[in-house]
């Protein structure tokens, strides 16, 4: 029994490392996707300043450069749509990591119980197997 709740315990150990992976995983992902965010703020800030075109040249330069923007900001989209389903994903493995993580818990719990209770009708065993012997000999005596 000692061993099994040992294994258990290991088990259990390697669990929760895993669900501390997922957590900096999820972590990690929340960071990205909020960079993705902040650039995409930003790209959006730039689309909207306009210099004065005084020649076509400028106003050509000018309009490829928001055409460029504009651009960037729909691939930081695209790019932030990934990034939350990854999240998404993510998040799913991590609860599933949890759930795991405590169903091995109760395991221990109901073993560690199991085998207080093994304990404690052994050590009854010796009581009564003591009491037995102390009234045989004052029977004889």
């Amino acid at each position: 029994m000692k061993q099994q709740i040992e294994t258990l315990t290991r088990l259990a150990s390697l669990r929760g490392n895993r669900v501390k992976q997922m957590l900096g995983q999820v972590q990690y992902q929340q960071n990205l996707c909020q960079r993705y965010r902040n650039n995409i703020t930003g790209l959006g800030r730039l689309c909207g300043f306009s210099v004065p075109a005084n020649t076509p040249l400028q106003r050509d330069n000018q309009q490829r450069y928001k055409s460029t923007l504009y651009k960037m900001v729909e691939l930081q989209r695209r790019e932030l749509a990934v990034a939350e389903q990854a999240l998404a994903r993510i998040q799913q493995e991590l609860l599933q990591a949890m759930r795991s993580e405590k169903v091995v818990e109760h395991v221990i719990d109901a073993k560690m119980q199991q085998w207080q209770q093994q304990l404690m009708a052994q050590e009854q065993k010796l009581q009564d197997g003591l009491a037995a012997q102390s009234w045989w000999r004052n029977r004889i005596a």
